[in-house]
């Protein structure tokens, strides 16, 4: 059932909300990494339904069902909430005050002292001069000196009615070790917190999406055909909205990072929780200054989201938002030699292989550090007659900061280590030295016939998936990840299916996500529309395969 809700009052989603819509055509696109959308054909009809597709009203509408296994699938465990807002420490160890003698005239140089609330240290004395009079708070002889201590390390800065999970406890002065649902773990006092919910197994069961929410964004309005088209964005995107002022990230776990970000925000982001796995030093380490980007574009954008730096697959439940381990999940899906060749389009691509890269950094005197080797090379390079090099600049320079958070510098050895590291995730992480491969699969153009069962059995495949493609004649004989997948809201079914063996970090699999501040350039964000796959498919495979 399709509904339409008052995007601006409506507080619960389960009902029929202002309409239950009958459009003429309603599908959504869902890209690996980026892109979800609906489009909508709705005619005008007598009713007065149509009348509800305004810009920021809320479509929801069945989707493809998938269940997601969160972190905490299957776990028991005692929940938490902070009473007000509070920190989440490294550390058992709160600020405390330092107080030391009241100041007097007589205190001289070296003493400490406090004045009003305040400390203060003595730098110079004379006994002769009138100065020895005047208070710490006035005086040229006396300078300011923190009046608490630092306490333990600030993880995380959590604001109140954030929900805590308990590790262990009591430690010193009732302290207790709490981790967040985003994985984030430190101290915290029991003072702080308020209620617990014992949380079985049988609570803690993984998330099954079936409806989704879908904001609308534009709205067309044909009086001679009498109907009404929208666009709609996912609601997840209503965290594109939310700037994070600053978050100085370094060598941090995905989970950390994420909080981070997260506390950087102008605003707090309340409509649904960030979720991930990715937890431990064994993920993967971040390190990022951000300053004014959306909460999007710190999650998907290719140059600093969270998202493809770790190569992690990207699950949305409305609000909620989930980055987690990307699993190679073979269901048994295959393509084999003989299907309906005009339902399947295939592509194979070298134009953008990379098997040589060349790593620049700084040279203490600021000219360009090069390798000794000059390039690292790709394991796979003696599979190609010649080389295809690129350079990669590396950020760094010998003698500055090296961006561990301590006071150590790059040193040239290190630097060097570092430019290599970074060269050979080029092909272990990016994979530029790889073919690009790709299939389109058009379910409406291979029909419902009995004789390729095993294609429709694709129709359950979801983002993620590994589908095993097998073509002797074009020599295909791979196994490639779900990327992108077009659902008819109507009928409930698969249209499209595209696979591909490139990571979902290009810019052309975030099409559409709309960043705040232009961290992509709009001609970078390019769309493909069913029609056009389906004529891409039919001229390309027909070609191909006779």
């Amino acid at each position: 059932m399709i509904c339409v809700f008052d995007g601006m009052t409506t507080q619960d989603y389960t009902t029929l909300g202002n309409a239950v819509l009958c459009p003429t055509s309603c599908n959504t696109h869902q890209v690996a990494g980026g892109a979800y959308d609906l489009t909508m054909v709705h005619p005008i009809d007598p009713d007065g339904k149509w009348k509800y597709l305004q810009e920021d009203n809320v479509i929801r509408c069945p989707v493809q069902e998938e269940t997601i296994e969160n972190a905490y699938s299957g776990s028991e465990m005692w929940v938490y909430t902070t009473a007000a807002a509070c920190a989440l420490r490294q550390t058992a160890a709160d600020p405390q005050s330092i107080s030391y003698d009241p100041w007097s005239p007589d205190m001289g140089v070296g003493d400490k002292a406090t004045y009003n609330g305040k400390n203060y240290q003595c730098t110079y004395f004379d006994p002769t001069s009138s100065t020895r009079y005047v208070p710490p708070n006035e005086s040229p002889w006396w300078k300011g000196i923190p009046s608490s201590t630092t306490g333990g390390t600030v993880v995380a800065n959590l604001p109140a009615g954030t929900k805590l999970i308990w590790i262990s406890g009591s430690y010193a002065d009732a302290w207790w070790q709490m981790s967040t649902f985003g994985g984030v773990t430190g101290w915290i006092k029991q003072a702080d917190l308020t209620g617990e919910e014992h949380r079985t197994q049988e609570d803690i069961q993984p998330v099954t999406i079936r409806d989704q929410l879908f904001r609308i964004r534009k709205v067309d309005i044909d009086n001679e055909a009498m109907t009404v088209s929208v666009e709609a964005q996912h609601v997840s995107y209503d965290a594109n909205g939310y700037l994070v002022k600053k978050a100085e990230i370094s060598q941090a776990t995905p989970a950390l990072a994420m909080q981070l970000m997260q506390d950087g925000l102008f605003a707090s982001y309340t409509a649904g929780i960030i979720c991930t796995n990715l937890t431990t030093d064994e993920d993967g380490t971040y390190t990022q200054t951000i300053k004014n980007k959306s909460l999007i574009s710190c999650l998907l954008d290719p140059s600093i989201g969270i998202v493809p730096t770790f190569d992690a697959a990207y699950k949305r439940n409305n609000w909620d938002l989930y980055i987690l381990k990307k699993l190679d999940t073979d269901r048994g899906f295959a393509i084999r030699y003989g299907v309906n060749a005009r339902g399947i389009q295939w592509s194979k691509d070298r134009t953008d292989v990379i098997t040589q890269v060349i790593p620049i950094a700084k040279a203490a005197d600021g000219d360009d550090l090069y390798l000794p080797e000059i390039f690292v090379d790709s394991p796979n390079a003696d599979s190609y007659p010649v080389p295809r090099m690129k350079t990669l600049t590396v950020s760094g320079q010998v003698g500055k900061d090296d961006g561990t958070g301590t006071d150590t510098t790059w040193t040239e050895a290190a630097l060097l280590d570092e430019m290599r590291t970074k060269a050979e995730e080029e092909f272990s992480v990016n994979y530029v030295d790889i073919t690009k491969m790709e299939a389109t699969v058009d379910f409406v153009m291979l029909g419902d016939t009995d004789e390729y069962p095993e294609l429709k059995r694709l129709e359950r495949a979801i983002l993620y998936d590994i589908v095993k493609v097998y073509e002797p004649r074009i020599q295909m004989d791979v196994s490639l990840r779900v990327t992108e997948i077009y659902w008819d809201a109507i009928k409930e079914r698969v249209t499209v299916l595209k696979l591909s063996n490139i990571p979902e970090r290009n810019a052309q699999s975030i099409s559409g996500y709309m960043l705040v501040n232009g961290s992509v350039t709009g001609a970078s964000l390019s769309r493909q529309t069913v029609a056009d796959i389906v004529n891409a498919a039919a001229d390309q495979a027909v070609a191909i395969l006779g």
